[in-house]
């Protein structure tokens, strides 16, 4: 039985892993594509923002499927994201480059329902800390992304990258399926069929829909954070590219430690309350970037802000479950990534705007302006659910 939770928990740290090793790869690469394809950052910045408008359409069918057949579903997220990744460095204009970041955004959208669901279920009375090990994978994923990226840029150009991690998510995708079709079906097939009219007045109760706000705010301040720290980086503290690509590959790897903590204290302590103090922290940790161009300073307010921000993510999850519908708990992530897309795509795109207007200074007080609100919603949520659950 230990070891049968063991790889359950390997399964989920090391698929989240091979998922996001694309995430903090576009971030890094804006500047060098606004070289190669002589764009504007606002053209570049919808290389983030449509493959985002494009998930809002799927993620609902992803959810109910997720929720009846998971291990179809996940096998499905792999062999679509090594898709991408070949398409990506075969591509000479923005157009193709598109497409292949679309279906990079595709797979991570068919990953996520069903494994979060799993993380879920892996214990009762540990979801955090279960959160949190699903979520050191992808913090292992956002850190070795760039980090290969970084080594190989210089001496062999930007595409040798995503082969590379093409060809280990087609391993991936082999191994998805050989795991979860062993593991998963039976539950998944005992899943009740989704019911449209009468579910979702069951799916959308007062509490989730606050926590789908929540989520979605905090995500626009984040996502804005992970897409152009690096522009700032290399704009404003005057980094070279493969370097900006290293420090974005490093900070990260605090998340490793981030992602345990939270899932831990979140269980041992409360998630509301952890959850607040992060936030909290987070806004601090962005005005004192925004306060400093000392190099080392930045490197390390920028490696705690990555540790904080892998923090909030179990934490966040768990909320997620404690206010969902539990048969139907990969359609409500559904729901909530749907809400999380549409804001981080308008957010995105507005925020180049504001920065080709005004410097890639105005980054941080606009994400701490979305904090503000986050942490009144997680307070208010947190009075709604009874004492037992918090």
């Amino acid at each position: 039985m230990v070891k049968a939770k063991l790889w359950y928990l390997g399964y989920l740290a090391g698929s989240h892993l091979m998922i996001h090793v694309y995430s903090t790869l576009l971030p890094v690469l804006l500047l060098p594509f606004q070289d190669e394809l002589k764009v504007s950052l606002v053209q570049l910045s919808l290389l983030a923002s449509i493959p985002l408008l494009v998930n809002v359409l799927i993620y609902v069918p992803a959810g109910i499927l997720a929720d009846k057949h998971p291990a179809k579903v996940l096998t499905a997220s792999f062999a679509i994201t090594a898709a991408g990744a070949f398409a990506i460095p075969l591509s000479y204009d923005f157009e193709t480059l598109l497409f292949g970041f679309t279906l990079l955004s595709v797979g991570s959208t068919l990953y996520h329902p069903p494994s979060l669901r799993m993380a879920s279920e892996y214990s009762r009375d540990r979801v955090s800390l279960a959160m949190g090990i699903h979520n050191i994978g992808s913090n292992i994923g956002f850190a070795a992304g760039p980090l290969l990226l970084g080594l190989l840029l210089t001496g062999y150009g930007w595409r040798i990258s995503f082969f590379i991690w093409g060809i280990l998510t087609v391993a991936a995708t082999g191994l998805t399926w050989i795991y979860t079709t062993r593991n998963l079906n039976a539950a998944g097939n005992s899943t009740k069929r989704f019911n449209m009219s009468g579910g979702l007045r069951i799916i959308f109760t007062r509490e989730f829909l606050l926590v789908i706000v929540m989520a979605a705010l905090i995500e626009a301040a984040m996502n804005n954070i992970s897409i152009f720290a690096p522009v700032y980086f290399t704009k404003e503290i005057g980094m070279s590219y493969s370097l900006t690509s290293i420090v974005s590959g490093l900070a990260p790897l605090a998340g490793i430690a981030g992602s345990f903590v939270g899932g831990l204290t979140g269980d041992r302590f409360g998630k509301y309350r952890v959850a607040i103090l992060v936030s909290i922290t987070i806004g601090a940790v962005l005005l004192a970037m925004l306060s400093t161009i000392i190099f080392l300073l930045i490197v390390g307010l920028y490696a705690f802000y990555r540790f904080l921000q892998a923090a909030f993510m179990p934490l966040l999850n768990s909320i997620i479950v404690a206010n969902s519908n539990k048969e139907n708990l990969s359609l409500s992530f559904s729901f909530t990534f749907v809400a999380v897309s549409l804001v981080g795509s308008v957010s995105t795109t507005g925020l180049s705007i504001l920065i080709e207007s005004y410097g890639t200074r105005i980054l941080f007080p606009t994400s701490v302006a979305a904090l503000i609100p986050c942490i009144a919603l997680i307070y208010l949520i947190s009075r709604r659910e009874p004492k037992a659950n918090r």
